[in-house]
């Protein structure tokens, strides 16, 4: 039984909604763009029929046409056509910045500027175009063979690779942005980078803190590595440098005090009584304040 026609139209729809969800779907799982191109040309080729299809981008850094990504178009076909899908296509969809048929064996071209006028025939026309345009500029162009088949009439072919188009733009622009953020990120990134490399240059060395038992240590292991060891006489060197170390410290701290026995004793961490006391065995001489 064959389909009506209402039935035909809405199984169209449906499978154009689909395949806009899809490559919107796709659009959206990574930012490497050149990774989802022929994603989309499958999706397109299954839900669609396209069996043929392109699609150009402008290098911003070379300046020249690049082919993004591909479907049934042959390494040698694109290597001996300049412009891939006809003569001059490139530059009158840059002049005119619309939706195009290639008519005539790639000789010519068709715009279309989304007016009900009269369209060309299906036969003559390998590939229907359209800008995939990026802050008002054109930045690529997708070319298909086709979308629906006869009695479709030819525009609708070009209303739904333009809203394709428009999907495409607004991805490249997504990206444009945030590697632009990046890029300016990077840059802020390395400023202040090289404003903490000049600071640190400027400012001056700070000394590590040492502790009282590393002052100690290196004093002693000093002072003992110098001394010659006698092992037949019987030295007091432990209670020599005991009464020295002693009587050093109690005699500086009195000084740092001006020889107020209460703030030397707490300075000290000790009893008054006892600061009395060792003054008096190690024979310092006080100035009772």
């Amino acid at each position: 039984m064959t389909p009506s026609p209402k039935k035909e139209e809405e199984e169209k729809e449906i499978s154009k909604f689909r395949s806009l969800y899809e490559i919107a779907k796709v659009l959206g799982s990574s930012l490497e763009l050149k990774d989802i191109y022929p994603k989309i040309f499958s999706i397109l080729a299954q839900r669609m029929g396209m069996r043929r299809g392109g699609l150009l981008l402008m290098n911003q850094e070379s300046n020249e046409w690049e082919m993004g990504g591909s479907l049934g178009l042959a390494a040698e076909e694109m290597k001996r056509r300049k412009d891939y899908f006809g003569s001059g296509v490139i530059s009158r969809i840059l002049e005119k910045g619309q939706m195009a048929a290639v008519v005539d064996g790639g000789e010519s071209l068709w715009g279309y500027d989304g007016k009900g006028k009269s369209a060309p025939k299906r036969g003559n026309i390998p590939f229907v175009c359209g800008p995939v345009k990026v802050n008002g500029t054109v930045a690529g162009i997708l070319g298909v063979d086709h979308f629906y088949e006869d009695p479709a009439p030819l525009t609708e072919d070009l209303n739904f690779l333009e809203e394709i188009c428009e999907l495409l733009g607004d991805a490249i622009t997504m990206r444009r942005a945030i590697a632009s953020e990046n890029r300016a990120l990077l840059e802020e990134n390395w400023s202040y980078r090289k404003e903490l490399e000049t600071l640190g240059k400027t400012l001056p060395k700070v000394r590590k803190r040492i502790s009282l038992t590393e002052i100690l240590e290196e004093r002693i292991s000093r002072m003992i590595s110098e001394m010659k060891v006698d092992p037949r006489s019987n030295g007091c060197l432990y209670n020599e440098v005991l009464n020295v170390v002693e009587r050093t410290l109690l005699k500086s701290s009195l000084d740092k005090t001006k020889h107020v026995q209460l703030k030397t004793a707490r300075f000290l961490g000790i009893n008054r009584n006892t600061l009395r006391r060792k003054i008096k065995e190690l024979g310092i001489c006080a100035q009772q304040k």
